[in-house]
């Protein structure tokens, strides 16, 4: 379990009644919007300069842990941060955390990959992300 204090980005998420399943809770095909919206508040905060145009960030790999069901009433959380940071890639930790109890119920892990969005190749981050990302987060691992 991710320790609360590493987490800066932090999200509000309102669960939908389409996100809710015919078991009563939150469909784990969900689960992927929900840790999207992180990502993208994290970038937002800690690189605006993306644009997904010119540069941006491709997915490679993803595993969600599902650890408790999310019904619809419930208030949750997207907390999200980078773990690790590589020459063409990066990875990012997110958990789902209800919001009254602290409880985390979903933890995510993303490697993400540089990419020029033009040429269609991966490229290696550029240095003032590593540099922004660092700021942010200071325990993040940079190679």
């Amino acid at each position: 379990m991710e320790s609360k204090a590493s987490f800066k980005s932090i999200i509000p998420i309102q669960v939908r009644f389409s996100d809710v399943d015919m078991l009563g809770h939150v469909s784990n095909t969900v689960y992927q919007n929900y840790y999207d919206a992180g990502k993208l508040h994290y970038f937002d905060e800690v690189l605006p300069e993306m644009d997904f145009v010119t540069i941006g960030v491709v997915g490679a790999s993803i595993k969600i842990d599902y650890l408790k069901p999310i019904y619809m009433r419930t208030k949750i959380l997207v907390e999200t941060h980078v773990t690790h940071v590589g020459n063409k890639s990066l990875t990012m930790g997110h958990q789902l955390v209800e919001e009254e109890t602290g409880e985390v119920l979903s933890t995510c892990s993303v490697v993400l990959v540089c990419y020029n969005i033009k040429d269609k190749v991966s490229i290696p981050i550029p240095e003032t992300w590593k540099q922004k990302i660092a700021a942010y987060d200071p325990d993040v691992a940079i190679k």
